[in-house]
């Protein structure tokens, strides 16, 4: 998949309009999350053709139903599922495991820098969620944006997977 580096700007800004949203607010508007899914769809249409649209759109449902039981649970945030359906639908099937890889691999970094910035006693809630996770063999529910909570602003993640997805396109 090779898309022209200006198509791949109006990515570059969605993403990191999200980051700035996820840091400041922990939030990630819908409008975001729009105008990345929908930049795809009309980037992949003029580029690839509708076909590559519309593996865009079975993409970004694959993303969504992939993520649909960690949201349940409360183990990631809906504008972060939003977001990686959207980002999904830029990447296509045949990037998708690198994408969905990094993406993980990135979440894991980012929630360890967030566990060291955070207070004590959110370093404590973490050890005794994972300690029950592994006694249990299943994650704790943890309702988001109580009082106290520390949340991961996992769009950095999401942008961190769109950058090794698209690697080879960037890197040329």
């Amino acid at each position: 998949m090779t898309l022209p580096l200006p198509h791949l700007g109006l990515l570059a800004l969605g993403l990191s309009t999200a980051i700035v949203w996820d840091l400041r607010y922990r939030r990630i508007p819908n409008v975001i999350c729009a105008f990345v899914f929908l930049s795809a769809l009309a980037v992949r249409t003029v580029d690839q053709g509708g076909l590559a649209a519309l593996s865009g759109v079975g993409v970004a449902a694959l993303v969504v139903a992939t993520l649909y039981r960690p949201w349940l649970l409360g183990g990631i945030g809906g504008g972060d599922v939003k977001l990686a359906a959207a980002t999904g639908a830029w990447v296509g099937f045949a990037r998708l495991p690198w994408f969905a890889l990094s993406t993980a691999a990135a979440g894991g970094l980012v929630a360890l820098a967030f566990y060291f910035l955070g207070g004590r006693p959110a370093r404590a809630e973490i050890r005794a969620n994972l300690t029950l996770a592994v006694l249990q063999n299943e994650l704790p529910a943890v309702p988001s944006h109580r009082a106290g909570h520390v949340s991961v602003p996992y769009a950095l993640a999401v942008a961190c997977g769109a950058v090794v997805a698209f690697w080879p396109a960037i890197h040329r």
